[in-house]
């Protein structure tokens, strides 16, 4: 059987673990993976993560990969991956990939003739949009054994079942898993735990059998009737959080969840951090605050690197912006300003242009593009990336790679609100690292439920 799982009702199918045979002849008995575009946009290494399954790639596939490597962003640099790991394939298997050739424990075929024209046509489907095409690839593999649609695109999917296929959503090989960590749990105890927790300071992880479940760096409301306390996973303990609360920058945190995400911001041994959540939930303002905290006040880093995405929302383009490149990044960068408004003392918007332009004069803090960072080594700096869930997990190595010795970096960013095309709540950056990291010891990740912003905004998060 082939290994799907459910995601909120919907059916994804993890790559691993495939059934079938690993020769160069399609065995009737193996499964058939038909790939569409944004599969291999989203992930364009996955060749190999199939196991032992027959990967078809139809040709109109490699027709999208081609009309969109010439794109200069993420999208484009997948196009021109995928199609340089098929044309080494190609050359390697003697010059065409007509036939299945092997890739890993399976195999790889480009297919050319197997489109069902009839049965696109059948059903009231125009052959010449190329999904329908992948889709009637799939339809002449599933005549010949057991196949699988696979794709991102839910309306590709939608129209695949309908004509009698299995369609299923891409996951990543590593993280971006059917379930997202939140980053901590409530846990009933007895009063004795709680009493000897608030003596000692922490108890042995198994003093609390479901603690056990938590991950490194994770957090544990422990109640006992009206006793409660906060504590986070260090190592084999639970460890009680300091009774007096972080006030990075003048901010106070508003509720437990923003609590947790300050342990993690503020303690120099965890180097990297995701915080997730809804619009208005406090991650951008809590990571600002804590970097501006520790590099002007406690100077533990030398400066504030802020980059975010340059993805508009719903994707309407705004065109070429004037003026130099400081200028043209300003739009980008609002939500930043905005923050720092928010931690002035008047919440005045020139007294946070003012701070920008004194720390930035003072190379204590930069607003860039995550554009900008191929290349650069990030040596004892606070870097926040915003938007995060805008970022195709490509651009997640480039960005860690760029991490150098006494960096903290932190990603924010929004899973429920995605503008970039090809991704997912679950292969988008900030899913994949949440799941790829979690566990080690220097990193950890909360997701923040509660809206702070206003009752409008929350009001707006929770019908709309």
């Amino acid at each position: 059987m082939t290994d799907l799982h459910t995601n909120a009702g919907e059916t994804t199918l993890a790559t691993d673990d495939w059934p079938g045979g690993d020769t160069t002849t399609i065995d009737p008995t193996t499964t058939r993976i038909v790939v569409d575009t944004s599969v291999l946009i989203a992930d364009p290494h996955c060749f190999e993560s199939f196991g032992t399954s027959a990967l078809i790639v139809p040709l109109t596939v490699v027709e999208e990969l081609d009309s969109l490597k010439t794109r200069p962003d993420d999208v484009g640099r997948a196009a021109r991956t995928a199609l340089r790991a098929i044309e080494e394939l190609r050359v390697a298997n003697g010059g065409s990939l007509a036939e299945p050739v092997p890739v890993g424990d399976g195999t790889l075929q480009i297919e050319i003739n197997g489109i069902q024209k009839h049965l696109l046509i059948e059903h009231g489907l125009d052959v010449g949009v190329p999904d329908n095409r992948i889709i009637g690839a799939a339809l002449g593999q599933a005549a010949k054994g057991s196949t699988v649609m696979l794709s991102n695109d839910a309306a590709l999917r939608i129209k695949a079942a309908h004509l009698g296929l299995e369609a299923a959503a891409h996951e990543p090989t590593r993280g971006g898993g059917a379930e997202r960590p939140v980053g901590w749990s409530m846990i009933d105890i007895g009063y004795e735990v709680v009493d000897c927790l608030y003596a000692a300071g922490g108890v042995d992880i198994g003093a609390v059998e479901p603690a056990a479940a938590l991950n490194e760096n994770e957090f544990a409301v422990l109640r006992s009737g009206s006793q409660s306390a906060l504590t986070r996973r260090v190592g084999n303990e639970l460890v009680l959080l300091a009774h007096n609360v972080p006030e990075p920058w003048g901010l106070r945190p508003r509720n437990k969840e923003q609590r947790f995400a300050l342990e993690l911001l503020l303690d120099p041994e965890i180097a990297v951090v995701t915080l997730d959540g809804r619009a208005g939930t406090g991650k951008t303002i809590l990571a600002i605050a804590a970097a501006l905290e520790q590099v002007v006040e406690q100077q533990r880093y030398e400066r504030v690197a802020v980059y975010r995405p340059l993805v508009p929302v719903g994707r309407a383009d705004v065109g070429f912006l004037p003026g130099g490149l400081e200028e043209k990044l300003d739009p980008w960068m609002s939500a930043i300003h905005d923050a720092i408004v928010a931690l002035t003392d008047r919440n005045s918007s020139h007294d946070a242009r003012r701070l920008i332009e004194e720390l930035t004069a003072r190379g204590q803090l930069s607003l860039e593009s995550v554009t900008f960072l191929r290349g650069r080594s990030l040596q004892h700096q606070f870097v926040v990336i915003d938007e995060a869930q805008n970022l195709e997990p490509t651009t997640l190595r480039t960005i860690l790679t760029r991490i150098g010795d006494g960096t903290k970096v932190v990603f924010t960013g929004d899973t429920s609100q995605i503008d970039a095309p090809y991704l997912g709540e679950s292969n988008n950056a900030l899913a994949v690292l949440t799941n790829a990291f979690g566990g080690q010891r220097c990193f950890g990740h909360v997701t923040l439920n509660a809206c702070e912003r206003s009752d409008v905004a929350s009001l707006a998060a929770e019908l709309l």
